[in-house]
């Protein structure tokens, strides 16, 4: 059995003799280190977060600007829905107080 070192260097001598470039390389093993923590905490960017080591903040931004990752967040969190104007005012009750349906 391989160690880790072994595996990873193996890996890497792939890469090279591929063409792959250092910047390509990290963005790719970030963005399935990201897709795999984000997986295990079934999208709750917090949780992934205390499991990667980074603030919660540096988790959305990443979700939101790598390449690799676009799309992703949309795909495995939860959609929040926002109610618009006219929306609330087609709910508004004849008393006139606002009701949410949930």
């Amino acid at each position: 059995m391989l160690s880790i070192d072994d595996r990873l260097n193996q890996i890497i001598r792939e890469l090279i003799g591929s063409g792959i470039t250092l910047e390509q390389a990290v963005e790719a093993f970030e963005g399935k280190y990201i897709v795999a923590a984000m997986s295990a905490s079934r999208g709750n960017v917090t949780q992934a977060s205390k499991a990667l080591g980074v603030h919660r903040n540096t988790l959305h931004n990443k979700l939101r600007s790598q390449t690799m990752l676009n799309g992703f967040a949309d795909s495995i969190r939860p959609v929040r829905r926002r109610l618009s104007a006219q929306t609330v005012r087609e709910k508004k009750s004849s008393n006139g107080k606002t009701t949410r349906s949930r």
